[in-house]
């Protein structure tokens, strides 16, 4: 039995008011859906963080998409895989398949410092067949958007076209 079943049992059997369950219950959906964690201490972290990036710049946005340009991931990660090594940074980015009537693809992106603190993120994009793509390439086009899109928010680097005023 998972958590939420055991809290669902609760409110069945009255154990706790229901109100508060219901409560404790929707937080932890919340911070699922939210998927943002860390370690206890994030201060020497946040410190790296700020140097990596102060010595990152945005980069040329190389690739012609659908009316606007974007830098790619590999691009992205040229510029900012020395910055980060240099001040004592990793990042893992790994996938999860969401199946479903509305399949996805979470992009976990965790940012470790040899301090080891840590700070992990989730991001879920649909996977939407276009293009006469498979539903396997599409999978690979969500997965590619999610690491780059968790990565220049990691690194504060705008990968595109600001296309908000037009």
């Amino acid at each position: 039995m998972n958590q939420e079943e055991k809290m669902l049992d609760k409110v069945e059997d009255k154990a706790q008011p229901e109100e508060q369950v219901k409560g404790e219950l929707q937080e932890k959906i919340e911070y699922m859906v939210f998927g943002e964690s860390m370690s206890e201490n994030i201060g020497e972290l946040a410190g790296a963080l700020a140097l990596s990036q102060g010595a990152m710049l945005n980069g040329s946005k190389d690739k012609q998409g659908y009316g606007y340009k974007y830098m790619t991931l590999g691009n992205l990660t040229d510029i900012a895989r020395k910055p980060l090594s240099d001040n004592g940074i990793a990042v893992i980015q790994t996938h999860q398949l969401i199946r479903g009537r509305n399949p996805s693809v979470v992009t976990h992106t965790t940012v470790m410092h040899s301090s080891n603190q840590w700070h992990k993120s989730s991001l879920e994009l649909p996977i939407t067949i276009m293009k006469q793509l498979s539903q396997a390439q599409m999978i690979g086009v969500a997965a590619t958007y999610g690491r780059r899109y968790a990565l220049q928010a990691v690194c504060m680097i705008a990968s595109e076209e600001d296309t908000d005023g037009k």
